[in-house]
């Protein structure tokens, strides 16, 4: 019996020693990331070979702790265990609001529905660099079956983010999960002033060949908070083989110069390898207009109920359109009609106001929009002031606060 626990004993040593070697190996990398950050001709250059070396160095010592817990409730109550042996890794920052380079910010295990989530953080300039991996149990082992890391760090291809949101969701056909996963993650990348930054949006399909990234987007939105983008991943109840439901909040800046901003509603339907944005993409009439202005014909049209359009949409229609609303948005006469009064600014004319055109837009309930006309002059039988029908809206509870 003796030889037994001698042999588990050693066994054990032998594991703590390994993932000592891990946590060492990993300081000195951390180390080496901030010593060339702080050498680079333009300091906060990420040090690309070091950076992503730390990201493996530390997801594998997680890797290396987690397989050790047979039971899969404790995995719970090791994140904060790995957390506390983290603090002594990071290397210590001169101004952690300023250059974060080698330090670490903590981990998060989530287990759900028999999937394991994790996600690290290594610091950059202002900010950490997040990464998400999804593991399945297999044969007694936990295996990684989709990862999310930033690894190009080219000037303009590195976009780096602070994940607030990774979610998973089962597609089930007649009650059943037909064996794909979809994931959809949410994140920002701070920066080191304002509160306007870069928000990225990406669902993946993951399967028994791999994983596909379906949707990759982003805007520039206003962060105030993380709560200023939120999103939800799921199918509709009760229809068979439905698909697969994407649903996306973000804040972002209103035509209007005079609008701190706006709610942009980003929504996709998946089926198969198909990806389609659907209604609603607004929910007001302003915010439709606003839409409409901002986005390629190509889009735009099928949110038109004429060719016509298309004369007006290629005259208004820039990279950065602004202008100013102007009196309430008013309801017709005719049902279902409201008048939008938008004056925008000539840039050739030291951005000077034009004079106002009225825009005429269909709203069919709950959401469902559609450009009618555009006219230099506003219709007649349209005089009923709707200050409402512009009020801030939000199709997720949980952002009922910000109103």
């Amino acid at each position: 019996m003796w030889c037994l626990r001698l042999a588990a004993f050693l066994s054990l040593m032998g594991t703590l020693c390994a993932q000592d070697a891990q946590l060492e190996a990993l300081r000195e990398t951390l180390a080496t990331v901030r010593n060339q950050a702080q050498k680079a001709a333009i300091k906060g250059t990420v040090p690309a070979t070091a950076m992503a070396k730390a990201k493996h160095q530390l997801r594998d010592w997680v890797e290396s702790r987690f397989a050790q817990v047979e039971d899969e409730s404790g995995i719970t109550a090791l994140e904060p265990k790995l957390n506390q042996e983290l603090q002594s890794v990071g290397a210590a920052g001169e101004d952690p609001q300023v250059s974060q380079f080698g330090m670490l910010g903590n981990i998060r295990l989530r287990l759900e529905d028999g999937l394991l989530t994790l996600t690290t953080s290594v610091g950059i300039l202002c900010q950490n660099d997040d990464s998400a991996y999804v593991y399945r149990k297999k044969d007694g082992r936990w295996q990684r079956i989709w990862e999310s890391e930033q690894q190009d760090y080219s000037v303009g291809g590195y976009k780096p983010q602070v994940l607030f949101k990774v979610n998973l969701w089962k597609p089930f056909t007649q009650g059943r999960n037909d064996g794909r996963l979809y994931i959809m993650t949410l994140g920002n990348h701070w920066g080191c002033t304002s509160a306007w930054h870069p928000v990225y949006y990406r669902v993946w399909r993951v399967g028994p060949t791999g994983s596909k990234l379906l949707i990759d987007g982003d805007q520039y939105a206003w962060m105030r908070t993380g709560t200023y983008a939120i999103g939800s991943i799921g199918q509709r109840r009760g229809l068979k083989d439905s698909p697969v439901d994407v649903l996306i909040e973000i804040a972002i800046r209103s035509v209007d110069i005079g609008v701190h901003n706006r709610e942009a509603v980003l929504h996709y339907l998946i089926e198969g390898d198909k990806v389609r944005r659907v209604a609603p993409v607004a929910l007001s009439p302003r915010d439709f207009m606003d839409e409409w202005l901002t986005h390629d014909w190509q889009e735009s049209a099928a949110w038109s109920t004429s060719e016509a359009l298309h004369s007006w949409h290629r005259k208004l229609h820039a990279d950065s359109v602004g202008g100013t609303f102007q009196d309430n948005t008013k309801r017709c006469q005719t049902p279902g009609l409201w008048q939008v009064t938008f004056a925008p600014r000539d840039e050739h004319k030291k951005y000077e106001d034009w004079k106002p055109l009225y825009f005429l837009v269909e709203w069919r309930p709950p959401f469902h929009f559609s450009m009618k006309e555009i006219s230099d002059k506003p219709w007649p039988r349209c005089n009923q002031d709707d200050p409402e029908a512009d009020e801030w809206r939000t199709l997720f509870s949980t952002q009922e606060w910000r109103n």
